[in-house]
């Protein structure tokens, strides 16, 4: 082949190829000149990070925290849910003191902003009720051999 003098070239390329990427690289003046000045670009500061909870009681702490935060979202769509239907109703009220022909029409059906702000309310106030499976199953069902729920 090519002779031991192009294996011992090929032994110290292998060798210390790598040793002087790492003595180059690891040199804490580079670092110091290199990466220290962009690492804030590439890294993104400790309070953006997201720490999970760990403990059980910081579990029930973010939990807590959510569910705050729910409540609050609900609120708001509900108070901008009521602002809403007040409008429309007062909407209502301005343009049919305008004329006696429209006021007539408009007492047959409502405007369709509010009924859309009247089923808005009626949908965030609904409450979610939890239905008995056991009692909406028929009788001969479950005496039936498969299960069918």
């Amino acid at each position: 082949m090519a002779g031991p003098s192009l294996e011992v070239f090929k032994f110290g390329l292998y060798l210390f190829f790598p040793l002087a990427i790492m003595v180059h690289y690891g040199d804490p003046e580079w670092y110091h000149k290199n990466v220290l000045p962009v690492r804030d670009v590439f890294w993104p500061k400790d309070e953006d990070l997201y720490h999970p909870p760990r403990t059980s009681s910081d579990v029930k702490d973010a939990l807590a925290e959510f569910r705050q935060k729910r409540i609050a979202r609900r609120e708001e769509r509900e108070a901008a849910a009521a602002g809403t239907i007040r409008d429309a109703i007062s909407s209502t009220t301005s343009a049919s003191s305008s004329s006696a022909t429209s006021r007539s029409a408009r007492q047959s059906s409502p405007p369709a902003t509010l009924r859309a702000a009247s089923l808005r309310l009626a949908e965030s106030e609904r409450i979610p009720r939890s239905r008995d499976v056991q009692a909406s199953v028929p009788n001969w069902a479950i005496t039936a051999g498969r299960r069918l729920v």
